[in-house]
Formats: structure tokens, sequence, C-alpha cells
């Protein structure tokens, strides 16, 4: 039943805060509905509203343009490359298709050097038949003749030049290398002479047609198409470029976006620690460089290899960075890691050990833990003169420890001297002294300040209650010098009062006078009692008193002077009867001055709660109503004397009730404790239950 009735007690109080607030919150109500309301709307079109960057078909639209546009800038780059390595963008067409065809020429010249230098002159005709060139050979200080009367030999008849100087094409590469060449022809028709030792210039012609399908015409056709689109491809690298920067951009802030949903989605690596996550794509791309490196042997194989693996490599990295991104948005990446979370464990741990060493400590006597301290870091010292010091060292060591010791001992008993005395003052015990006999130095002289400091408090102590003492009397002795002249002013304008006269204004006046008497007699006999109360003079006969029964009787006596005003009084109460140790002449005027001071103060047409609760062997008295004034003012001041909430104090009042009800509970061993929160008023009254 008592647990029922406390479960009632909590829906009351709930209803009494949300009652508390009725003026206001019935107004606001149907405001914040609406804004609640227009809230939900906004957010169902936030969820419906399409979001280029929460598509995740423009993602991977993005992923692949992105890939495309790498591989068309890398080739775009490549091909930029070697237009600039071979001229095109400054030499002519002519020099250009020269410089490309150099190495063709080497190979040729080659090719019929060897021919010749071993007599087959036939064999090499026969071989240049079949390609897209001819070879004519000359001294080395004929290079530069006009025509072809200085060629030593020639693979092609001059009537059959292309040009009147008896050059096979103006397309040509002189190649230099030393030969045997034979000068002279013998009967037989054949090249016959002595070897010459000397460099001659084989110069290679390249038919300008090209009409023989050969590797010859297939170098040509690749230059003359990179020289064709040699502009294009800059502006094929540079659109690479910009389509590749734009996608790489979009995909770092499309990153963790989702449409029909709010705030960054995980990804799907993102629960992975993130080191661990770079570890593995590094291991990946290590191994995928091993494995290309030792499959293909041929450069052929190795080159598409090596555009896989890149390929594939740049696929994991794009993923890695917009994880990278996603972690970024969602904050504090690096505590997602393997070596925060180690270092974190490790950090803890640590701390965990430091504390539990502290702990033990200093549970320990203060030199005790001296001597611990100093005998660990002398076992340390001692390992190491073991190690580094010789035998003298380690006995010089041990006297040194010897005396040093002592000195521990001596510093750690004097500090515990003062500690305890340090922590007697603290305790009030002002009278305590500390025996300064056997110290020295700074400890002596700490040690006398402390006995000063205990002397000069004890005085403090002294002068204080002399004061109260001489306050107390002061206040006693004047509202007892007061109370006398002011009854009889009381007696008579209440005597006046009843006195027939034809003069209204002499009634008038005698009820003014006799009303601001009552008042001030009132006042008189509230600041004797805070007095009495404040320095504990008044008489307290603690006795069981059922608190239930005296706190209905007091809400009875004020029943109707609540109404008057508008105050709806609601209680609650267990059912079991709940007792406490109290006196119950004073308990009975905390309660008179609490719910007088709600009478006076309280929102009028509001309700007023009070409350009887009893749980972990406390009692628990709650007055809790509604302020008609601001209360912008704390809670410690309106505890002291004279301190009222209504600060313009036009109303009746001497400021005294809250400071006597205070100080008449803790008299009878109990706590009053005031909570302000708006305008809303609670004062709970604290004791402990008396068990049965």
């Amino acid at each position: 039943m008592e647990e029922q009735s406390i479960e009632k007690y909590g829906q009351g109080t709930e209803a009494a805060e949300q009652q508390t607030e009725a003026g206001e919150r019935v107004n606001r109500s149907p405001v914040k509905q609406y804004d609640m309301d227009e809230e939900a709307v906004g957010r169902k079109r936030n969820k419906s509203k399409f979001h280029l960057t929460g598509s995740t078909v423009a993602k991977v639209l993005a992923f692949l343009l992105l890939l495309i546009s790498a591989i068309a800038g890398v080739a775009a780059a490549c091909g930029c490359y070697i237009a600039a390595d071979e001229g095109m963008y400054i030499d002519s067409k002519n020099e250009v298709i020269g410089d490309g065809l150099r190495g063709m020429a080497n190979r040729e010249a080659y090719t019929v050097r060897d021919y010749l230098q071993n007599g087959y002159e036939k064999a090499a005709l026969e071989y240049l038949e079949d390609i897209n060139a001819e070879v004519a050979v000359l001294n080395i200080e004929d290079r530069y003749a006009g025509d072809s009367s200085a060629f030593l030999w020639q693979s092609y008849e001059k009537n059959s030049a292309l040009s009147d100087s008896g050059f096979y094409s103006d397309l040509y590469q002189d190649i230099y290398m030393p030969t045997s060449f034979f000068s002279e022809q013998g009967s037989n028709g054949e090249m016959q002479g002595i070897e010459n030792q000397t460099e001659y210039i084989f110069r290679v012609f390249f038919d300008p047609e090209f009409p023989i399908e050969d590797d010859i015409r297939q170098t040509y056709e690749n230059i003359m198409l990179l020289y064709e689109i040699r502009y294009t491809v800059i502006g094929v690298l540079a659109g690479s470029v910009l389509v590749f920067i734009l996608c790489f951009v979009f995909l770092l802030c499309a990153a963790g976006h989702k449409n029909g949903r709010e705030g960054i989605v995980p990804g799907v690596f993102t629960n992975i620690h993130f080191d661990v996550l770079t570890a593995i794509l590094a291991a990946v791309i290590c191994v995928g460089f091993i494995i290309v490196d030792d499959a293909f042997n041929s450069g052929l194989e190795e080159t598409i290899g090596s555009v896989v693996f890149c390929f594939l490599g740049g696929i994991l990295g794009m993923l890695w960075l917009m994880d990278f991104a996603i972690r970024l948005k969602m904050g504090k990446w690096w505590q997602h890691t393997l070596i925060y979370t180690v270092l974190r464990a490790v950090w803890r741990a640590v701390k965990f050990l430091a504390r539990a060493i502290w702990k033990l400590l200093s549970g320990m006597p203060m030199v005790m833990t001296t001597v611990i301290v100093y005998l660990g870091i002398s076992i340390l010292e001692f390992l190491g003169c073991i190690m580094f010091v010789e035998e003298e060292g380690v006995v010089l060591w041990a006297i040194e420890k010897v005396v040093l010791l002592f000195v521990v001992l001596y510093v750690a008993l004097t500090c515990k001297r003062l500690q305890t005395a340090s922590e007697k003052l603290a305790e009030g015990k002002e009278d305590y002294r500390v025996d300064t006999g056997h110290m020295f130095g700074a400890f002596k002289e700490h040690g006398e300040n402390l006995n000063s400091l205990g002397q000069g408090i004890s005085r403090a102590v002294a002068e204080r209650m002399k004061s109260e003492h001489l306050k107390t009397e002061l206040i006693t002795n004047v509202s007892h010098d007061l109370k006398t002249p002011l009854t009889s002013i009381i007696n008579y304008a209440n005597l006046i009062c009843e006195e027939q006269t034809d003069n209204p204004k002499i009634g008038e006046y005698s009820e003014v006078l006799l009303r601001q008497s009552k008042r001030l007699k009132k006042l008189l006999e509230d600041l004797v009692e805070a007095s009495k109360a404040t320095t504990g003079n008044l008489e307290v006969n603690p006795e069981p008193c059922e608190v239930g029964v005296l706190l209905t009787q007091a809400a009875g006596e004020y029943q109707q002077r609540m109404e008057e005003k508008g105050l709806e009084l609601r209680t609650s109460q267990p059912e079991g009867t709940v007792k406490i140790m109290a006196d119950g002449r004073h308990l009975w005027r905390v309660f008179d001055n609490l719910l007088n001071n709600i009478c006076k103060y309280a929102q009028e047409n509001s309700r007023v709660y009070l409350s009887l609760e009893q749980r972990e062997g406390k009692v628990f008295i709650t007055f809790r109503n509604m302020s008609k004034y601001a209360l912008d003012i704390s809670p410690e001041e309106l505890e002291e004397r004279f301190v009222r909430g209504d600060k313009s104090r036009h109303m009746e009042g001497n400021g005294l009730g809250l400071s006597i009800a205070k100080s008449l509970t803790e008299l009878q061993k109990g706590t009053l404790d005031i909570y302000i929160d708006g305008d809303l008023f609670k004062v709970i009254l604290t004791f402990d239950a008396l068990c049965d």
C-alpha cells in the first residue's frame, strides 16, 4: 500500500510541475505542435528531395568517367611525350619522318654493309628490292655533294632516280660506319680490290610513296598518324585532366551521402580499422607488382600486365580515398585505427596501474609509503651499481644510503606530525598544538605557524561567540523593553476603537494604529525567536511525532485562507503512519511559516502541493507552489534574514519566516532545502525516519 501511495505521489508531483507552468504552456502548446508538424514536413521533404551526390547511378557513372579519363589522359600524355621527343612541334614534316625512320635506316645500312663486305652485292640488291629503301655509299668528304656522281656504290640506276641530281629521293638518312669495300672490278665482272679500312657514309633513301607492305611503311604510317594528331592529343590530355579532376572531386564530395538517408552513411570498408585497410591495400599492390614482374617475360606481355595492374590499382586507390573521405566527414577518423586502439588500451592499462599503485600507497601511512619508495629506488640503484660500478663504489653507495635513510625517516616523521596538526585544525580542534621541540629549519617554522593559526582560530571563535551572545542579549533586552510600551499602545488603540464617536476619522486612525502595532509586535516576537533559533538557545524536546497528522492539521488551518485567494490545495501522503523524532511545537511553527509564506506569495488561481514521502530511511516533506513574483534571487539569499521574494516590499511580511523555519528544522536534526525553477518555488524538509 505504501508503494502504491508513493507511486501516486510521483504522479502528483509530475502533475504539479505541469500545473506550475499551465498559464504559459497552454498557450504555447498549439504553436509548439505546429512547429513540430512543420519540422516533420520539412524532414519528409528533405528525404524525398533528390541530391546528385546521393545518387548511386551518378557515382557509378562518375567512377567510370574517372577511369576512362585516366586511361585517355595517360595515353594522351604518352602521345604528347613521343611527339615532343620526335620534334613534331618544332621540326618540319620531312625532318620528323627522317628522324622517325632513323632506326630503320640503321638497320638497312648495317645489312647492306654486311652483304657488300662479304662480296654478296647481288644479295644486297635483291634484299633492297623487297623493301621501301635504297642505299648509296660515298666518302665522308663527299657528304655535301649535290649529285650522285660522288657515289662509290648505289643500289638503284641513276636514270630511275626521282630527282635531276640522281638522288633516289629527298627522304634519306646518312649512317657513318667503317667497312671493307672493293673499289676495282675484275674481268669476271665482280668487285675486286684491296680492303679499305676508312669510314664511309651509307646513305639510306626511302621511297616517298612507300608502295611495299613492310615494317618501314608501318613505321611511316604510325609517324604520320601521330604527326597529324599531335595537337589533338594536347586537347585530349587537357580534357581528360579536367574530367578526371571533376569526377575525383565529385566522388570525394559524394562519399557517404545517400538519397533517403540523413547524415553520413558508412561505406563497405568503414568498419575495418583504417590502418589495417591501408596495410591490406599496400600489400595487395606489392604482391601484384611482384606477380606482374615475375609472370611476364616478353615486353608486350609485361606492358599489358603492367597496364592492367595499374588499372586495378587505380580502382582500389580511388575506393580507399572515398573511404577516407567518409571517415573524415564522420569525424575523429584516427580513433578507428588499430594503432589508436592499441595505444589507448596501453594508456588505460598504464593509467589503471598508476592509479592502483597510487591508491595502494595513499592507503598506507606516510612514513611507510616514504620508506617503500626509498627502498624501491635504492634497489634499482643497487642493481645499477653491481653492473657498472666497482666494489669500492658499492660500499660507499651503501654507507650513503644508510645515512640517507635516517634523513628520509626524519623528514617523513616531521611531515606526518605537521599533516596531523593541519587535519586536527581542519576538523575544528583549534586548541590542538604540534610539538616543535625536535624540528629544525622550515619544519619548525611551519609547525609554529600552525600553532599560531590554531590560537588565532580560537580567538576568532571566542570573539564570534561573544558577539553572537551580545547580539542575542541586545535583541532580547530591546525586545523586552519595547514589548511593555507596545502592549500598552495596542490596548489603548483597542479601547479607542471601541469608543463611540461622531468623528469617523478617529475610528479609521485607531484601526490603522492597532493593525500596525500588532504587526510591530509580531516582528519583535519573530526577531527574538530567530535569534534564539540561530544561536541554539531554544529548548528542544524531541519525541516521536506523526508527521502526516501534523501536516493534515496545518493544511486544514490554512484551507479557508487559501480558498479566499483562489488557491487549490492538494496533499498526498502514504496510507501508513510516518514518524520522526521532533519537537511538535517547533515543527508546527515550521509548517506554519511555510504555509503562511505560500498564502502571501503564491500566484492566485493556481495549485499548491503538499506531499509526504518515506524512502531509504528518510522522510521528505515537500511544499510546492507558483510564485506571483519573478524569483530572480538565489535560494541562499532567501534563507537569509529580512530577505523577501517581494522586492518591492509592499506586502506584509518581514523576511524572517524562512530563516526561522530553517533554524528550527536544523535544531531538530533535519534539513530545509529551497529549489527555484523559473516561477516554481519548492521547499523540501528532510528528517530521519523513526522505525517502529
